[in-house]
């Protein structure tokens, strides 16, 4: 009988270490990321672009999220609402440029909500430069 009480020691042992990483687990992996963006995350463009289009883990709502992008200097640059081609497969949340954007630093702020309600943010930045 002790014998068979030693065979269960081991898997219960890993066991009990998966579930108590799954309990430590950030909980934002299960809510909505930025996958992608364009401009890039730290990239340089020669020309602002006329709109930024992010990329998330999943469909966000677009309602209750928000893109704000800022220039150097603090500055926020005007940029029209959120839009997003729901008849594309992935296809990108679009914010279109309206104000100018002068060459330096441009942080891109944002904060979304998917269909469970919980917002998250984040932000990054690229540079305008002229050649």
């Amino acid at each position: 009988m002790t014998r068979s009480l030693r065979s269960f020691r081991l898997p219960l042992a890993a066991l009990a270490i998966a579930l108590l990483a799954a309990a430590a687990t950030p909980a934002e992996r299960f809510h909505t990321r930025l996958v992608k963006s364009n401009p890039a995350k730290d990239a340089v463009v020669a020309t602002a672009p006329a709109a930024l289009e992010l990329w998330f883990s999943e469909k966000i709502d677009l309602a209750a999220s928000r893109v704000q992008l800022v220039g150097p200097g603090g500055t926020a640059v005007t940029t029209a609402a959120l839009t997003r081609d729901d008849a594309a497969t992935d296809a990108p949340v679009v914010v279109r440029i309206t104000g100018p954007v002068v060459d330096g630093v441009q942080t891109v702020n944002w904060s979304a909500a998917s269909g469970d309600g919980h917002p998250v943010k984040g932000s990054f930045t690229f540079t305008a430069k002229k050649p």
